[in-house]
């Protein structure tokens, strides 16, 4: 048996998805002979190309990548290789066949009916499904007509270890509590909301001695900071660059809340929520909102808070107490870190995607 990745999400591209597919990819070449044919070329020098995985690249224009793949693909498949696609979309480059096809979804991509009728044609090739969250697969049964039974819900935490790291206890002498967002700075992510509730709750002195930094880039960035500026809260909040996973770790390490209450805007949504997860390796609780499938990934009262962050007056609740409760965000934190352990560290989640190839039809 071989696995053949076929994907338009893979490093060196930035993304939660190009860190699936990478993660899937490193899993499956430590046992199995694993090709990846992504949308682009990969240095060299790039980490990935370390492991034991062969490349089959596609240097051609977009429009013309699927036809490009599906005639590669015909070539080198072996009856008994598994194909995995990173969406429905990369169906389109899958020849006719016999072979197991396992699609990811996520989220958003099922949100659009307007493609409806493409998608349930694909889905003629497709054996199973990996679902990201409980959400994502309610939404993906709205639009296809695709077996219940086929289709597994798995978090999407494939590349998030449970390396044993030694976790500091919250110390409660520090000057600042640590606020963190790690995040592409977009409207859905809650940052604006967060602002206008960091306002009103520091100028009825509800809350002090806090340092909120966001890491990021993107399209909101400009008005994050003029927002900051506007009103007065830069001794508060810092944005900071986009930061590599060894920085990251260090940062999740000494902070004490995670802070990310996603929303709908449009047809854009959290499918599952990595984030929270890396949070919550390093027993940082976090609050999040309660669209998407990010209830999956922060339980509220329980690893965090989950809150309807387009209402104003929840919003500052949430905070107020987040910030306040030592002993309640010790807590959650702690049992956040039990949940990854439990359920979302890497090789419990690798196991369940391995089981769900293996027993199916």
């Amino acid at each position: 048996m071989r696995v053949i990745i076929v994907t338009q999400t893979f490093p060196p591209r930035l993304g939660g998805m190009q860190s699936v597919m990478s993660a899937l990819a490193k899993n499956f070449s430590k046992t199995i002979a694993t090709f990846v044919l992504p949308d682009h070329n990969i240095p060299v020098s790039h980490p990935i190309r370390s492991y034991k995985i062969k490349f089959n690249f596609s240097k051609f224009p977009k429009f013309l990548r699927p036809l490009i793949k599906k005639i590669k693909l015909k070539k080198i498949l072996k009856k008994d290789d598994i194909i995995i696609c990173d969406s429905w979309k990369s169906l389109n480059a899958i020849p006719n066949t016999n072979n197991k096809v396992v699609m990811l979804a996520h989220g958003q991509e099922y949100l659009s009916k307007s493609k409806k009728k493409k998608i349930n044609k694909l889905l003629k090739k497709v054996s199973i499904v990996i679902s990201s969250s409980n959400y994502t697969k309610n939404i993906f049964l709205n639009i296809c007509n695709f077996p219940e039974t086929k289709i597994h819900v798995i978090p999407p935490t494939y590349e998030i270890e449970n390396d044993k790291i030694k976790i500091q206890k919250k110390s409660s002498n520090k000057k600042d509590l640590i606020l963190t967002t790690i995040s592409r700075l977009e409207e859905r992510k809650g940052f604006l909301p967060v602002i206008k509730a960091f306002k009103y709750l520091i100028k009825k002195k509800l809350i002090k001695n806090f340092i909120w930094s966001i890491y990021g880039d993107g399209y909101l960035k400009k008005k994050l900071q003029e927002q900051i500026n506007y009103h007065k809260l830069n001794k508060y909040i810092k944005i900071k660059n986009f930061v590599d996973e060894k920085s990251k770790e260090k940062i999740l390490m000494n902070s004490d809340l995670f802070i990310m209450p996603s929303y709908k805007v449009e047809n854009s949504i959290e499918g599952f929520g990595i984030s929270y997860i890396e949070a919550a390796k390093f027993s940082v609780p976090s609050i999040s909102g309660v669209d998407g499938g990010v209830l999956d990934a922060v339980i509220n009262n329980e690893t965090g808070w989950n809150v309807n962050t387009l209402n104003e007056k929840e919003l500052e609740n949430i905070i107020f107490e987040a910030i306040n409760n030592q002993t309640k965000r010790n807590r959650l934190g702690k049992n956040a870190r039990q949940s990854f352990i439990k359920k979302f560290a890497s090789d419990k989640v690798f196991r369940k995607f391995m089981a769900a190839i293996s027993n199916s039809s």
